[in-house]
Formats: C-alpha cells, sequence, structure tokens
C-alpha cells in the first residue's frame, strides 16, 4: 500500500537543498530584523542628539537675549564705566601730569577699555570684503595706534568738571548704553553714551560711544568711506600712518622743548 505520508518523509530527508534554502531563508529573516532594529535605534539616536542641540540652541537664544537685561550684568557694566572714567579724571585733574604723561596714560586706559579690534572692524565696514589680504594686515597693524592716538588727543582737549552715571540701556542681544553726562568747568553738561558689550571671563569692553546721540563709530565709518572712496584701503592705510608719524613728531617736539627748558632752569640755577 503506497504511504504517501512516508514518501513525503522521504523526499524531504533525500533533498538537502531544501533545508539550505530554509535556514538561509530564516538567516535572512534575522538579519532583516537586526538591521530594522540598528537603524531604529540610529534614527532614535540622531533624533535625541537633534533634540539635544534643539534645547541647547534655544537655551544659549534665550540666554543671549536676556544677559543685557541682567541686573547683574548692568551694574558691572555701570562699575566698568565708572572706574575708567574715574581714571580719566584723575589723569586730567593730576597736575604733576605733563602733556605726555597724560596722552600715555590715555593709551593704556584705551587699551584696557575699548575693543579696538571691534572698533577697527566696524569703521572699515563692508570694504573689508574689497581690502586684499596684505592691506588687512596692514590695517589692523595700524588702527589700534590711529585710533588711540586720536581719542587720547581729544580726551586731553576735556575741561570736566564732573561725571555721572544715568540708565543702562539694552541694546541687541548683548550690548548695553551705559548713559552718562559729563559737566565741564563752565557748567555745561553733554550727554555721553557708552556701548558697553560683555565678554567672557567678566570682562567688558566699550565699542561705541555716543555724544550727544551722534555715534562715534559711525561717524569713523563715514570718514573712512569716504578716504576709501578717493584712494583706496591703500589710501586710507596712508592716512593712518601719517597721522601716526605727526604724532611722533610732535611728543618729540615737545620732548626737546621739555629738555631745553630743563636746562635753561640748571643754567639760572647755576648763574
Amino acid at each position: 500500500m503506497y504511504d504517501r505520508f512516508a514518501h513525503k518523509d522521504r523526499v524531504t530527508n533525500h533533498n538537502p537543498h531544501g533545508a539550505q534554502h530554509r535556514q538561509s531563508k530564516a538567516r535572512a529573516i534575522v538579519r532583516e530584523q537586526q538591521n530594522m532594529s540598528f537603524h531604529k535605534a540610529l534614527i532614535t539616536g540622531i533624533i535625541f542628539i537633534a533634540a539635544l542641540l534643539f534645547a541647547n540652541s534655544l537655551w544659549a537664544a534665550k540666554k543671549d537675549d536676556t544677559i543685557n537685561k541682567d541686573p547683574a550684568v548692568q551694574q558691572a557694566a555701570v562699575e566698568f564705566i565708572t572706574s575708567l572714567s574715574d581714571k580719566a579724571l584723575e589723569v586730567l585733574t593730576n597736575p604733576e601730569f605733563t602733556e605726555e604723561d597724560r596722552l600715555n596714560e590715555f593709551r593704556i586706559i584705551l587699551s584696557e577699555g575699548f575693543d579696538i579690534r571691534k572698533i577697527g572692524m566696524l569703521s572699515l565696514g563692508r570694504h573689508r570684503k574689497k581690502a586684499s589680504k596684505d592691506q588687512l594686515s596692514t590695517y589692523y597693524e595700524l588702527f589700534p595706534e590711529f585710533l588711540i592716538n586720536l581719542y587720547a588727543t581729544r580726551l586731553d582737549k576735556l575741561d570736566i568738571k564732573a561725571f555721572d552715571i544715568g540708565d543702562v540701556i539694552p541694546s541687541g542681544k548683548k550690548d548695553m548704553f551705559v548713559r552718562s553726562k559729563v559737566t565741564g568747568l563752565q557748567d555745561k553738561a553733554i550727554d555721553v553714551d557708552w556701548r558697553v558689550r560683555p565678554y567672557p571671563d567678566d570682562v567688558y569692553k566699550i565699542i561705541d560711544v555716543k555724544i550727544e546721540g551722534i555715534s562715534m563709530a559711525r561717524t569713523q565709518r563715514d570718514d573712512f568711506t569716504s578716504r576709501i572712496s578717493e584712494s583706496g584701503v591703500e589710501g586710507l592705510n596712508e592716512y593712518m600712518q601719517k597721522i601716526i608719524d605727526e604724532q611722533g613728531e610732535n611728543e618729540e617736539s615737545e620732548l626737546a622743548a621739555d629738555d631745553q627748558l630743563v636746562a635753561e632752569d640748571t643754567t639760572a640755577v647755576a648763574e
């Protein structure tokens, strides 16, 4: 009698290719499941990292949005401007300082209190993109001494009797305008606003000064733009070098005059 079940078993037992096919198929299914699990884990990880980055971005943006509204930061900016103004008043009112002494002291104050590099970028404006690397290198080399000479000379001509700090006005995401009123010897008061920017490690720097609403950085940029229109960045560099050289010559002349006075006094005493 024909046993179809026994025949099926014999066919199965004598067909090794069928068994291998089923094993390969099983392994393929396992690999597919493993790949799917890996991809799911990878996607989950990417989403998690993206969520962290997004959260950090929101936190940083929030921090930037509020840093200049923080009372502690505003108070630190006020103390920074107060300290600078006290130093400047001491230099201006010290009767023992010569003009050269005052200029040197102002250079120190400006170097410590102003972000010279940032002011240089603002003053050059869009012309940075048109200048060559050599021109930019020369510009950034000359600008600090040019600005310090310019501001120091202006400060030396001021007759200041009082310096009063007013409100602090946030500007943008980080900056603050520390408002002040400067009173001269003739009791004429002018409004001076100091644009202060906080940096890491509790460092504060001035990046602009507004006198009666007129921005010194914008005025400097307009002047530079006019000079660049006439003679290019190369011409601007030559102009700054000329100002620096003239200041050096003036200082040498003043030193020579002082030496002459000392010599005359010594002769008079000897006689």
